[in-house]
This record gives structure tokens, C-alpha cells and sequence, in this order.
């Protein structure tokens, strides 16, 4: 069976997680979405390989046909389950604010920000597995690629440990257009990293 939805003008993490409900349904073998944001389609992308769906998109205008595929062949039960072990447990760093901590009083917050840096500098040198850093609320301003925290998460990334930031906080702080696509994510995704993780560190 196919389903069609058109999500165009819903914000994330919307498309994802009524293109979820539909893929549930394990009577639906193709679902063809049509979103306007390249992030919704990257969104989705990432929902198809956590689920095992065949995905391919289409740019028609102002907006993205996305088709999302299941395969139910035994090999592809197998990658499923391959997909889910790596996706569980781990070590995630959970960023919802630009500093570290809070000092006594206003004056503190330069002293706060470089504190964040010296964290995420330690983390990155410390030797223990990372599987990912999510960043949300003003978390997401350290994703600010003119900012002092810009460097070590590219170096972070440089260690094939993801580094992604909730859109609609971005969208908030006016830093979307600032941060690639592909670090863009969703509260859905957030929630699903969260509840897999072994441990989680939230400075």
C-alpha cells in the first residue's frame, strides 16, 4: 500500500514524526512525501536509514517530493537489525545552553562561554567513546561558525562523531542558514538518541 502526505509549511519536527506514524503502519510500503525545506528533507533521509527505508528524493520547484521504501527482504531485516545495535548505547553530549554552568553574576559569562570550549576540548581529548553531540536551545549558538566553539566541533566531527543541532532552535536564534544541512536535526531524532544512549553528559 502507498501513502501520500503533503507536510509543506509544517515546521520540524513535524514531517518526521507524522511520516513515522504512517511507516508504523507495516501495511504501508511506499510512502511519497512532499516538504519545502531541504532540512526536512535531510530530516527524513535520516529517518529512512534508522528505519531500514529505501529513499530518494526529487526538487520540483519550491519544494521536495521524498520517497521513503520499505524492503522487507530477510537482508534487509539483517541491516535493520545492524542499524539498531549501532544506534543504541554510547556516550551522547547533550548541549541546551553556550556556557558551562553559570557564574554568580552577569560578569561570569564570558568566563562560562570559555569554560564550554575547555569542556568540549577535554571531552574530545579524553580517550572515552563519544557517539554523538546533540545541541539545542542556546546550545546551538556554539554551532555559529563565527564563534569560539566552531573549531573544536569540527575537530569533534573529524573523530566520525556527529555533531547536530535542533532546527528549530537554529531557526530561533537566526543561524540556520549558517549551519550545514546535514548537522541540522530534529527533536524527534534528539529523543530517539537520548532514550538509546548508555550515558548522556549535559554540561
Amino acid at each position: 500500500m502507498k501513502k501520500e502526505l503533503d507536510l509543506r509549511g509544517l515546521t520540524c519536527p513535524e514531517p518526521v514524526l507524522r511520516t513515522k506514524k504512517v511507516i508504523d503502519d507495516q501495511t504501508i510500503q511506499t510512502v511519497e512525501v512532499i516538504v519545502d525545506s531541504e532540512v526536512n528533507v535531510e530530516n527524513l533521509a535520516r529517518l529512512a536509514r534508522s528505519q531500514s527505508f529505501g529513499f530518494s528524493k526529487e526538487s520540483t520547484g519550491d519544494h521536495f517530493k521524498v520517497k521513503l521504501v520499505r524492503d522487507s527482504s530477510p537482508q534487509a531485516q539483517v541491516q535493520a537489525e545492524k542499524v539498531a545495535e549501532t544506534a543504541s548505547g554510547g556516550t551522547i553530549i547533550f548541549i541546551t545552553r553556550d556556557t558551562f554552568g553559570q557564574g554568580a553574576s552577569p560578569s561570569d559569562h564570558d568566563f562560562s562561554l570559555n569554560l564550554m570550549n575547555v569542556f568540549l576540548q577535554t571531552a574530545l581529548k579524553s580517550g572515552h567513546k563519544i557517539r554523538a553531540v546533540l545541541l539545542a536551545n542556546s546550545g546551538v549558538k556554539l554551532m555559529d561558525p563565527q564563534g569560539a566553539h566552531h573549531q573544536v566541533l569540527q575537530e569533534i566531527r573529524q573523530t566520525n562523531v556527529e555533531v547536530l543541532a535542533c532546527g528549530l532552535c537554529l531557526d530561533y536564534y537566526g543561524l540556520k542558514d549558517k549551519v550545514a544541512v546535514e548537522q541540522v536535526t530534529n527533536m524527534f531524532a534528539i529523543c530517539e538518541y537520548l532514550f538509546a544512549a548508555e550515558k548522556i553528559l549535559s554540561p
